[in-house]
């Protein structure tokens, strides 16, 4: 009785730690890169007050082409590629599952994230905010299962004023 825990249940002990050891690393590190990447694409909106598309696809252009477009989705992508955030296995999830009638369409932009247009009536001038939605995804690939966890943020309210400028749930 001097060996009360046997080798194969000690060796089952320690597998069992160094898997929960390097998933929760995993997951650190996935939250991080989400929870940057949705930073910066809301500092890229607040500092050009509003979402610009690129009259191009960008997932064919270079970094030197990206950084030429001048549009925040370019910019935005190439800020995306640089944080290492893992827009191939995120741009496989549905922007608009889960949602609510009364909510509006996000739409999934290249580089792996939601983007949502939503308009808010003032009383003198009417604003616009966008609320951006990264995502911690994890495939895990011997049960084919895909973890996801949606991280979000929005960025302050862009007034407009009352130039003309009509507030549309379409991003433009």
């Amino acid at each position: 009785m001097r060996e009360a825990i046997g080798g194969s249940w000690l060796f089952g002990i320690v597998i069992t730690f160094i898997a929960l050891f390097s998933s929760f690393l995993a997951y650190s590190i996935s939250y991080t890169r989400a929870f940057n990447t949705k930073n910066e694409i809301i500092n890229l909106i607040e500092q050009n007050e509003g979402f610009t598309t690129s009259s191009q696809d960008i997932t064919n252009l270079s970094d030197e082409q990206l950084q030429k477009d001048g549009s925040v989705e370019a910019t935005a992508f190439l800020k995306i590629k640089a944080l290492g955030y893992n827009y191939t296995t995120a741009g496989q999830i549905n922007c608009n599952s889960g949602k609510s009638n009364g909510e509006l369409n996000a739409e999934m932009q290249t580089g792996g994230y939601c983007l949502t247009k939503v308009c808010s009536n003032g009383n003198e001038n009417e604003g616009v905010y966008y609320k951006i939605t990264t995502f911690i995804a994890i495939k895990l690939p011997v049960i084919n299962v895909m973890v996801k966890v949606p991280i979000s943020g929005e960025t302050r309210t862009l007034y407009y004023g009352n130039n003309g400028y009509e507030c549309s749930a379409t991003i433009k």
